[in-house]
């Protein structure tokens, strides 16, 4: 494979039909895998697709390869870590995946396909990428959790120097550039590193967009996004631009900011927001029947309707819990579920609480635990701003750390690795 691979330039040079067929064969060498010329065609059409949905211009052609293949090849590292690992994504995981792109898009699954397909994109591609999009997203969360800690005293240290930012709940919608440095490189390797990104900046505070510039040339994981970070809040900010974006116009790019990944641009789309936070917690109990072989759906049904009529009777609710509810746990308690805030049950049953008043008992329901009978006992609003900044600390820390050990991860895959690129001829 290695001798063939060499000769690959000296055949195109010798521009032969065979030597075109052997192109379209071979891009890229990674370890004992390959991509060939038709993975790459594919996956580019469906970058290009999602980069028009987006209103952002593909870069020119050649540019747009080699950006592609480069995340090809980082991809093939990832899924070879994967397997290794033993993770497997089920297919019917896969197709969910697929479907609820779908119904977010409106479409069934079949208009879906159709509007996949348009363009030349063949389904079973974009379903690989899909596929390795999911795979991949799975690794990095395990290596993250390997690699992060965050302790309370972290929590409370940040908090110290950033509360004041943390208060303000303001939300910044950021794209991002990053110019990768080697982990050998010297002073000089450093310097036209910074060199480079200080010329991507110029050339954005010139007018030419953002992220244009990130798919062309960003060497971060979100290129082919424009550079898309999406809304973050001032604690979920990267760690290495905290103190830079609070202080830049909508519109605007920071200059290059140094971590150990390299020099990074950020630029900011938007900006909104800034205001305490509240909750409204909701004090219920519950009685909940479990359908087996001795009692069925409708069994169960009808006698939590009985009992929903003794408690219109005047029979108190916690008395009804304690003897009938199979769920042991709040049972003792009268099936006091305590307070609640949004996010903390199960969103169907928290959907039958929203439509109760204070007092009022219920119909029946299911739920994926089985029928319940709930009654809403009390609701109040409760600032929860200082769990919130908590929470977000902890987040902006565990997300900061994570973004750069990823980065480094990845970048030490690339290393111990063989890789080989052949694109239009070119050896690199």
């Amino acid at each position: 494979m290695a001798a063939l691979i060499r000769a690959l330039p000296l055949l195109l040079a010798a521009g032969g039909a065979g030597a075109q067929e052997l192109l379209d064969r071979v891009v890229a060498v990674v370890d004992d895998d390959i991509v060939t010329a038709r993975e790459l065609e594919q996956r580019a059409r469906i970058i290009e697709k999602q980069l028009r949905q987006a209103r952002t211009a593909p870069p020119p052609r050649d540019e747009l390869l080699a950006q592609v293949l480069d995340y090809m090849v980082v991809g093939r590292l990832q899924l070879r870590q994967a397997e290794r690992r033993g993770l497997e994504l089920p297919a019917a995981e896969v197709d969910r995946h697929l479907a609820e792109l779908a119904a977010r898009n409106r479409l069934s699954p079949a208009a879906f396909r159709r509007e996949v397909e348009r363009g030349g994109i063949r389904y079973r591609s974009f379903r690989a990428y899909i596929r390795e999009q999911l795979l991949t997203q799975r690794l990095q969360q395990l290596e993250s959790r390997r690699l992060v800690q965050v302790t309370e005293a972290d929590i409370d240290h940040f908090l110290r120097l950033h509360e004041d930012l943390l208060h303000q709940d303001l939300r910044y919608r950021l794209r991002h550039i990053l110019v990768a440095v080697p982990r050998q490189s010297g002073p000089q390797g450093v310097a036209r590193a910074r060199e480079r990104a200080e010329s991507l900046r110029a050339r954005a505070q010139a007018g030419e967009p953002f992220a244009g510039l990130a798919v062309a040339e960003s060497d971060g994981r979100n290129a082919l996004t424009g550079g898309d970070l999406g809304w973050r809040t001032a604690a979920e900010l990267p760690a290495v631009a905290a103190a830079a974006v609070p202080e830049l116009a909508v519109g605007g790019t920071t200059g290059a900011l140094r971590s150990s990944s390299g020099f990074h641009l950020f630029h900011l789309d938007a900006r909104e927001g800034g205001a305490r936070v509240t909750v409204r917690q909701t004090r219920a109990r519950h009685i909940l029947l479990r359908p087996n072989a001795m009692i069925d759906d409708d069994e169960a049904r009808a006698r939590l309707a009985a009992l929903r009529a003794r408690a219109a009777a005047g029979e108190a609710f916690a008395d009804l819990a304690r003897s009938h509810s199979d769920d042991t746990a709040s049972a003792v308690d009268g099936g006091d579920l305590g307070w609640r805030s949004p996010g903390e049950l199960d969103p169907a049953f928290e959907e039958q609480l929203d439509r109760l008043a204070p007092g009022e008992v219920g119909e029946p329901f299911r739920t994926r635990f089985g029928w319940h009978l709930a009654q809403v006992e009390a609701r109040r609003e409760v600032d929860e701003t200082a769990q919130t900044l908590r929470q977000r600390a902890l987040n902006h820390l565990a997300r900061g750390r994570a973004n750069e050990a990823i980065e480094l991860w990845l970048r030490r895959l690339r290393e111990n690795a063989y890789i080989r690129i052949l694109l239009h001829g070119a050896d690199a």
